[in-house]
C-alpha cells in the first residue's frame, strides 16, 4: 500500500511538472496577447509598448525560426495598423503624415519578413492614404 501511494505521488508530481512546462507561454506570446487586448479596448499606447517589446526581443537575433519570424512580422503589422489608425484620428496634417509614414515603414517590415496577403493589403492601403 505504501509503495502504491509513493508511486502515485511520483506520477502526479511528474505530470504536474510536465503540464507546467508545456502549458506556459513565452513572454513574447504574452506580450502579443496583451497588445491585442489593449488594441481592442482602444489603449493604443499600451498596445504599441507591448508590440515594441516583441520587436525588441528579436532585435539582436539574426537566425530566427519560422515561428519567430511570423510573430515578429505580426508585431510589425499590428503596429502598422495602430499608427494608421492614429494617423486617421489626427486633426493635424503634419502629425497625420508622420503617423502614416511610421505605419508605412511598419507595414513594409511585416511584409518583407513574412510575405502575406494581409500584410501587403495593409501596406497598399497605407501607401494610398499617404498619396491622398
Amino acid at each position: 500500500m505504501n509503495f502504491r501511494l509513493k508511486n502515485m505521488k511520483n506520477i502526479i508530481l511528474t505530470a504536474s511538472i510536465m503540464f507546467l512546462l508545456f502549458s506556459c507561454r513565452s513572454n513574447v506570446e504574452l506580450s502579443m496577447e496583451r497588445g491585442e487586448y489593449f488594441y481592442n479596448v482602444d489603449r493604443l499606447e499600451d498596445a504599441t509598448l507591448e508590440y515594441n517589446k516583441v520587436i525588441n526581443y528579436y532585435a539582436d537575433d539574426s537566425s530566427l525560426d519560422n515561428k519567430s519570424i511570423k510573430i515578429l512580422a505580426n508585431a510589425h503589422h499590428n503596429l502598422a495598423v495602430i499608427w494608421f489608425k492614429r494617423g486617421y484620428q489626427s486633426e493635424d496634417a503634419t502629425e497625420k503624415m508622420s503617423y502614416l509614414g511610421i505605419a508605412g515603414v511598419e507595414a513594409k517590415r511585416s511584409y518583407y519578413l513574412h510575405p502575406k496577403d494581409l500584410y501587403k493589403q495593409t501596406w497598399d492601403k497605407i501607401q494610398k492614404a499617404i498619396k491622398q
